[in-house]
């Protein structure tokens, strides 16, 4: 029988749950808030307060960190779009694999992996208007290309160790979006920690959702994400429109301007 974190379950017992990549940008909006709930297991290759500093490409590492946990959110990456393969590989694919294996072999019931919107950011370059979690994965770069890598492998795992995967594309996490093109993909931190505390404990098996907050720019449709995760986003990027500069000049068809369009999301 698989374990389901439950909102019950939570609040009766404090489940551990591994968070990775802990001294990172996304982490900082999630660890206050999921520490009321949850007893937290932080890593990082990087010094971190509390957090078990190792490298996630060891695999021996990898068990050991997984050993004993209740579910694993994996937010580990490198996150720049603009890095080469060689730079990429180490860290979004075999550190999400020797995860994934940690997590098999530990007997850990649920994984939350972290994928981007640049799974699917393609689709804005062929000019989408509306963008659902539906549609064929469409990379925009060789970093969405690893997140799609990261989507596919979690089925795998999902269907071979019945584990419970669930992956969230993430859009821009910061405090406010940036710029004019962040308004479609903003994730406030709130949304994200609702977003994350939803994917714990949703009954769901294996799923692909996109994590964006309940922007009026209804570029990136998260449907799915409310429907099974019972997702329910409070924050809207239009109280920031009159506020953020214009980033992308009207009918620009340049790479450039094609790029800066996407340069926004996780």
């Amino acid at each position: 029988m698989v374990y389901v974190l439950t909102r019950q379950t939570v609040q009766a017992e404090r489940p551990t749950v591994l968070v990775t990549g802990a001294a990172g940008g996304v982490a900082r909006y999630l660890l206050s808030e999921l520490g009321s709930a949850y007893t937290l297991r932080l890593t990082d290759r990087r010094p971190f307060p509390g957090a078990v500093l190792g490298d996630l490409c060891d695999a021996d590492f990898a068990r050991r960190v997984c050993s004993g946990v209740d579910a694993v959110v994996h937010l580990a990456a490198d996150a720049d779009p603009d890095q080469p393969w060689q730079r990429l590989r180490d860290p979004n694919a075999t550190a999400l694999v020797n995860v994934l294996d940690g997590a098999a072999a530990a007997g850990v019931p649920r994984v939350v992996l972290a994928s981007s919107l640049h799974a699917v950011g393609g689709h804005v370059d062929a000019g989408q208007a509306e963008i659902g979690e539906d549609v064929p994965p469409y990379p925009c770069c060789t970093y969405g290309a690893l997140k799609v890598f990261a989507e596919n492998v979690g089925r795998l795992y999902a269907d071979l160790h019945r584990l419970r995967v669930v992956c969230l594309r993430l859009g821009g996490v910061r405090d406010r979006p940036l710029a004019r093109s962040w308004l479609p993909g903003w994730l406030s931190g709130p949304d994200l920690v609702r977003l994350v505390t939803a994917a714990l404990t949703a009954d769901v098996e294996y799923g692909i959702y996109h994590g964006v907050s309940a922007n009026s720019t209804r570029l990136w449709r998260n449907d799915r994400a409310r429907a099974e995760l019972g997702y329910q986003p409070l924050d809207d990027s239009a109280e920031y429109a009159d506020q953020v500069p214009d980033d992308l000049p009207d009918g620009s068809s340049n790479h450039f301007g094609l790029r800066q369009r996407i340069l926004h999301l996780t």
